[in-house]
């Protein structure tokens, strides 16, 4: 893989995440395989000085059996085909009752001292040695210098010095690979976070669709970008709409307040006063209404959820329009399936369902009828409201949901175009879906919650984010 210089020298920095990390693995690696080195050396080293002794002794014991059998002369001869041969790294001595070293090396004297047979390797590192007594006072000395067993630990010293090169060498080429990688990504998320600070709320990290933990949180930031983009884009559009449809109001109350300054009658002034109370009150429920959605928006109502009898809900709702819509000369209908039970928050459940139905009311000529329906589809609740009025033109469904949007032949009625707004709200906390639909004739609006299984994995969800 080839590494961007710049990447490179920043990758090779001591405040490199990456390579601090590579280098303490690298160094815990390290001292693994020096005491697994260690271990293998003592370990492989006193088995080979305990093989060393066995073979010393059975050499010690074989010239006590040319002893035994042939006397001394056996033995001597024995000694001096041995010497002769010059067995690998074996040395002998004989030594006299008096302490004299009759034949061999003299050297081994100090090994040959004492009372009784001896046979034990000398500490510091010194030969292993075996030591017989004979049977006319004299003793037999055999000794291996341990050579062979010196040579086989610096083997293995060396091979273990050459593994722990490798694996630092390893180690810190892994730490630059890695700490180049992740600093490739970090980069990727830096520039896109730089940009959207500039203003540019439309940069996007770049995915590798490899799957792996960087490109889920590319993922995640991106849809956090989304969601912040659309709020902002939302926020425009909320500031753009309250200055557009506060200045008719607000017109409205200093032109009666001006009228009034220049009549100043007692009813004049009364007048000027009602009206500027009406004006006000409406920029009230506009302000209370949007704080509304925004507080639906915000989620802080998903802490009240709880199971909530629907059915019960709906037709309560229900039998109180049902004389509401005949005061104004409409029929309402309702068509409620028993026992369907949901996760949410009643209040707002019922601001939904009374939003509808309030908006089939406004929109609907005399004489219109209006049904209220629950039913389960395919294992969901889904609420229906559905008149025979006018409806919505399709091309306009999307944008009621759009604060303050209003049909153009609802301008000069009461409202404030924030009705279905506070519905689709509402719905987005609860996981529902709105539909709008012709109803032929008329407008139908729908709204599915979701499945129980659905709902519980959203819970889960949202509990471990």
């Amino acid at each position: 893989m080839r590494v961007p210089l710049p990447l490179a020298r920043r990758a090779l920095r001591w405040r490199s995440v990456g390579l601090r990390f590579a280098l303490l693995y690298t160094a815990a690696f390290m001292v693994s395989v020096g005491a697994i080195g260690w271990l293998t050396v003592r370990t492989v080293s006193e088995a080979l000085e305990r093989q060393t002794q066995r073979q010393t002794e059975n050499e010690a014991g074989a010239l006590v059996d040319e002893f035994n059998d042939g006397g001394r002369p056996d033995l001597e001869a024995a000694l001096a085909g041995r010497f002769a041969n010059r067995l690998v790294h074996m040395r002998y001595a004989l030594i006299e009752a008096d302490g004299r070293v009759s034949l061999g090396d003299a050297s081994l004297l100090p090994h040959g001292r004492g009372n009784g047979p001896v046979g034990a390797a000398s500490p510091g590192g010194g030969p292993s040695t075996a030591v017989r007594l004979l049977g006319d006072g004299s003793r037999v000395v055999v000794a291996d210098d341990l050579v062979g067993v010196r040579e086989i630990e610096a083997v293995l010293r060396r091979a273990f010095l050459v593994a722990l090169a490798t694996a630092a060498g390893l180690g810190l080429l892994t730490g630059f690979l890695h700490s180049a990688t992740l600093l490739r990504h970090l980069d990727s998320i830096t520039r896109t976070a730089e940009a959207v600070v500039e203003g540019d709320l439309t940069r996007r990290i770049t995915q590798t669709g490899s799957g792996d933990e960087f490109d889920r949180l590319a993922a995640t930031l991106n849809r956090m970008l989304d969601r912040i983009g659309s709020l902002l884009d939302n926020l425009r559009q909320v500031s753009t709409d309250i200055a557009h449809d506060l200045r008719t109001p607000l017109s409205r109350l200093r032109q009666g307040l001006e009228m009034a300054g220049r009549n100043p009658t007692i009813d004049a002034y009364r007048r000027a006063v009602d009206q500027a109370i009406e004006e006000t009150d409406g920029i009230l429920d506009i302000f209370s209404a949007l704080l509304r959605i925004a507080q639906i928006e915000a989620r802080v109502r998903q802490a009240a959820f709880r199971p909530l009898d629907l059915s019960a809900l709906l037709l309560s709702v229900g039998e109180t329009y049902l004389v509401a819509a005949a005061d104004g000369g409409r029929s309402f209908e309702t068509d409620i399936a028993a026992g369907v039970r949901v996760q949410g928050d009643r209040d707002l459940l019922l601001q939904l369902v009374v939003n509808l139905i309030e908006n089939a009311l406004q929109h609907t000529p005399p004489g219109s009828t209006i049904r209220l329906g629950l039913a389960m589809l395919d294992g969901r609740p889904e609420i229906a409201v559905r008149d025979d009025g006018p409806g919505i033109p399709s091309s306009e469904r999307d944008n009621v949901f759009r604060r303050f949007y209003r049909l153009e032949r609802s301008r000069t009625g009461p409202g404030s175009g924030l009705g279905l707004s506070l519905v689709a709200a509402i719905a987005d906390l609860h996981g529902c879906q709105v539909t709008l639909a012709d109803g032929k004739p008329g407008l139908r609006v729908s709204v599915t919650f979701p499945s129980r299984d659905d709902a519980t994995a959203a819970a889960d969800g949202a509990g471990t984010s």
